[in-house]
């Protein structure tokens, strides 16, 4: 079925703007017509699996807060795959939540000053480090990093710690 073919027959039994709205009315011989649209448009992935805007708007606040994805959209009955976060629109919230989960954090214990870094290169880059694995046996143990007023931890550390 051509998608002009599959428009004009819905355009005869409603305008095109009320076609969203009044979709559970549609009479079955034009559904045909209906999963031509679907397919042209392709957000019928989200019809598919069954979330609406506000549910996939609530998955992207609790992975904000730092919920694991995979518990995020089973907690609204779906299986998470890296794939359908990115045909949902939600390819970003997944991308800087991992950036975030794996990044790293300097803490100055003079000025408590707080450094985000997001990979060990750029803190060792930071301390004018040769190599990054020098400071890798410092990360959460609460040691200062040798010849430095800094301590370092991953940011699951950090968040949990209440004073520095």
């Amino acid at each position: 079925m051509e998608l002009i073919t599959a428009i004009h027959a819905l355009e005869q039994w409603r305008p095109i703007m009320e076609w969203d709205e009044h979709i559970k009315e549609l009479p079955s011989e034009l559904k045909e017509c209906w999963d031509r649209i679907l397919k042209a448009r392709d957000i019928g992935l989200t019809d598919r699996i069954g979330l609406t805007q506000v549910e996939i708007r609530k998955i992207s606040e609790l992975i904000n807060k730092d919920m694991l994805p995979t518990e995020a959209f089973r907690r609204y009955g779906v299986k998470y795959a890296k794939r359908t976060a990115k045909r949902l629109g939600m390819e970003d919230v997944i991308d800087s939540y991992y950036k975030r989960v794996k990044s790293y954090y300097l803490v100055d214990v003079v000025t408590k000053e707080k450094r985000q870094f997001y990979s060990l290169q750029d803190v060792a880059k930071f301390l004018r480090r040769k190599d990054y694995r020098s400071v890798s046996k410092y990360i959460d143990r609460g040691l200062l990093i040798t010849r430095t007023s800094y301590k370092i931890y991953k940011y699951r550390t950090f968040k949990k710690r209440k004073r520095f």
